[in-house]
């Protein structure tokens, strides 16, 4: 299992967090927002404040089936 990190900017429309080639086997996400705005995250439709709230500065780890994609919005 590789370890790989990257730093994802995510604004006004919903942006892929991972790519469904990183979850072939599942994966882990660990997502901290760096931003003085909060953030939601969710499916590729997710939409300021209707997805799962992720408070600025704060952080969050996400377990992922094999397939599964995670997307992220500024809110």
């Amino acid at each position: 299992m590789a370890v790989t990190n990257q730093r994802i900017v995510v604004s006004t429309s919903a942006t892929a967090l991972n790519t469904d080639a990183d979850t072939q086997s599942g994966t882990t996400l660990v997502i901290k927002n760096t931003s003085a705005n909060a953030a939601d995250l969710g499916g590729p439709t997710v939409a300021a404040t209707t997805g799962y709230d992720l408070a600025a500065g704060a952080s969050v780890t996400i377990e992922l089936g094999p397939g599964e994609q995670l997307f992220g919005i500024r809110s």
